[in-house]
């Protein structure tokens, strides 16, 4: 197992995370305490939940949301030192929207914390995210409230998911000048298929010492190998909603044509190291500079064992390059005025033309 440290501290997680949204619900206790055994066994350390997994869904989500939070506390009875446990909160619990039932508010905030605690069975959670970034709360509130929790030894570190480059840099700026916990990591959606994290959210984080952990390395199966060109949508973009289809996980703005031209090189490279395609974007990923910790997700504990295959597979620095050349984003303003104008390998640099 590869490890690092999290952000500028010294806790040290290892660079493959369990990811457990579908804990309780898609999979059995009994499936998932085979897989956390396996991964422990193979050294990884960090198990990463919310206290919304189980939940997002109308009229059941007071009843379900929490239920992988609950079993990963069951799972981890007994062996709770052996794991990095990072949760998250934001989201809503119930099944309607009323006053202080979502977001990042002190209120609502600390309520989540102590709920998240009594899940887990556990006296403290060494990671605490915000979800998501609350655009009707000041970010001071939200940093003040969790450096209370820090203090009180309820959390021992904190980071965010889904946030902007210029969140990350206002949080970090005002967490240094007010005394307060800094963030270590920020959980982002980068992958083969939609690397544009890369133009800024990647080097602000890098820029302020925050570490970033990587969901949906897969593109939501879309980079498993088992979609073409000529084939039908996959089951997930079947039963997406159709005021989704906006977003980057949509079926729409992941089977464009350099994702099909993507997926044609990582079969290529897969068939010469004879290795499952899913094995080479994750030791992609691993070595792209851009990720320190995975998160995998797997339904059986055969599809686990293929992921755990990356331990294993070296990529050569040719087959990284004709993937990161491939799989090359377009540029949006700015960046593409500073590469243009402000790299002294530019032609224009200068402003000489």
């Amino acid at each position: 197992m590869e490890y690092t440290h999290l952000g500028r501290s010294g806790l040290e997680v290892s660079r493959l995370g369990m990811g457990t949204i579908p804990f309780g619900t898609v999979m059995d206790e009994n499936t998932c305490r085979n897989i956390l055994d396996h991964y422990q066994g193979l050294g990884g350390n960090l198990i990463d939940t919310s206290n919304f997994y189980g939940g997002g869904k109308r009229g059941s989500n007071a009843e379900t949301a929490g239920t992988a939070e609950h079993t990963v506390g069951k799972l981890i009875r007994g062996r709770r030192d052996r794991f990095i446990i990072a949760t998250k909160g934001y989201w809503l619990m119930g099944d309607e929207v009323r006053p202080n039932s979502v977001g990042l508010s002190r209120t609502y905030l600390a309520k989540n914390i102590d709920e998240s605690l009594r899940r887990l069975g556990t006296d403290h959670i060494d990671l605490y995210q915000c979800h998501n970034r609350d655009l009707y709360t000041p970010v001071e509130e939200t940093l003040r409230v969790l450096d209370d929790f820090v203090r009180a030894g309820k959390i021992r570190y904190i980071g965010v998911s889904n946030w902007d480059a210029w969140h990350v840099t206002q949080a970090s700026m005002l967490a240094q000048s007010s005394g307060l916990t800094p963030l270590v990591s920020n959980q982002i959606w980068h992958n083969l298929a939609d690397r544009s994290a890369e133009n800024s959210v990647i080097p602000a984080c890098r820029d302020k010492g925050v570490s970033i952990i990587c969901f949906g390395v897969l593109a939501q199966g879309f980079l498993s190998g088992k979609y073409t060109r000529d084939g039908e949508k996959s089951d997930r973009a079947k039963n997406m909603s159709p005021d989704l289809d906006s977003a980057s996980f949509s079926w729409e703005n992941l089977a464009i044509d350099r994702n099909w031209k993507v997926l044609d090189i990582l079969k290529r490279i897969a068939r010469e190291h004879q290795v499952p395609v899913p094995t080479v974007v994750l030791r992609w990923q691993l070595d792209s500079g851009n990720a320190d910790v995975l998160l995998l997700g797997a339904s059986r504990i055969e599809q686990f064992e293929q992921n755990m295959q990356v331990l294993g597979l070296a990529l050569s620095g040719e087959e990284i390059g004709e993937l990161n050349e491939i799989s090359r984003v377009p540029e949006p303003y700015p960046v593409n005025f500073h590469n243009l104008f402000c790299r002294r390998e530019s032609e224009y640099y200068g402003g000489l033309r």
